[in-house]
């Protein structure tokens, strides 16, 4: 379990900045979620998540999630593609993936938001 960088908590919060309406008490969770697993395809970066407090429920329960902000990295000619997955109110994965199945280390160190 590892905390999130702070690369990896500004995509979260712009996606739910994207998504207010349904999603923005997601906000109040990035405090107390960690980093449980990673794994990288050579095309994709995949990460999944843990709590360490429970919440209440909200009234929508799961949704697939992206932002208008275009994610990018330097070595990549195209922009990648990432979708959070919210499963029973909770942050569960996040998956980015790269676009034309252009070969990425999975690194986000080096990536930015446009």
């Amino acid at each position: 379990m590892t905390e999130l960088k702070e690369f990896e908590r500004l995509l979260l919060k712009t996606i739910i900045k994207d998504n207010p309406e349904k999603f923005g008490y997601l906000a109040e969770h990035l405090d107390f979620i960690r980093i449980e697993t990673t794994k990288t395809t050579g095309t994709g970066l995949y990460i999944n998540f843990v709590y360490l407090k429970e919440f209440q429920e909200e009234e929508f329960e799961n949704g697939l999630l992206s932002a208008e902000a275009k994610l990018t990295a330097p070595n990549l000619k195209n922009e990648l593609t990432y979708c959070l997955d919210v499963t029973n109110c909770k942050i569960d994965s996040l998956e980015i993936l790269t676009n034309e199945k252009e070969n990425w280390d999975g690194d986000l160190e080096n990536c930015s938001l446009n």
